[in-house]
């Protein structure tokens, strides 16, 4: 007891390698969990539609091998994916931090447009030219229904390299499969050794 007659409040812990404070959480049964409606920012429907929303969006647990996160993997910029060569018909992909050029032209060497183009400064380009060619209703509406069309396209065709992957390592798996049987009780003729 010290000299006021109050015992001094205990050291808190510390991490005897680093000597910070390390902190705990107290047990369960000394919380005080109370519901307080009136504190509530949002109310209770939106709170539950929000989390039903958080559920069907949930990842589920890929098969082992693979990445569940690839399938939500989203473009980073605007026109990721759409963008075409006049020349080849290849894909323009980014082959700097900010420059847009042919991939056929930079990777393979089977095209000959070697010209690139900032990516901000074509999105803006592209931006400018919807805005002010495209708002009449019946051509934004063709644009909408066209671009849906392409995008749902590459998602397909992305689904079905997918989909062609798995049923190629099933394929190699069988094959395995039936090697290891095949030989699993083989043993090499001691008398052909030299």
């Amino acid at each position: 007891m010290s000299a006021s007659g109050l015992e001094p409040a205990p050291l808190p812990e510390r991490n005897p390698d680093t000597g910070k404070r390390v902190s705990r959480l107290n047990p369960e049964t000394d919380w005080v969990v109370q519901d307080v409606p009136d504190l509530r920012i949002i109310d209770q429907e939106v709170w539950d539609a929000a989390k039903a929303r958080q559920k069907t969006l949930a990842l589920t647990l890929a098969e082992p091998g693979e990445n569940a996160l690839t399938e939500r993997r989203r473009p980073k910029h605007l026109l990721a994916g759409l963008v075409k060569c006049g020349r080849c018909g290849g894909g323009y992909t980014m082959i700097s931090k900010e420059l847009l050029g042919c991939a056929a032209a930079r990777n393979k060497g089977t095209c000959d447009n070697r010209l690139n183009i900032r990516r901000d400064a074509f999105e803006a380009s592209v931006l400018s030219g919807l805005r002010s060619h495209l708002m009449e209703p019946q051509l934004f509406e063709e644009f909408c229904e066209e671009f849906t069309r392409e995008v749902n396209r590459l998602r397909i065709e992305g689904r079905a390299d997918q989909d062609a992957c798995r049923n190629e390592r099933d394929r190699i798996d069988r094959e395995l499969a039936k090697f290891t049987d095949c030989h699993q009780g083989w043993r090499p003729d001691p008398s052909n050794s030299r």
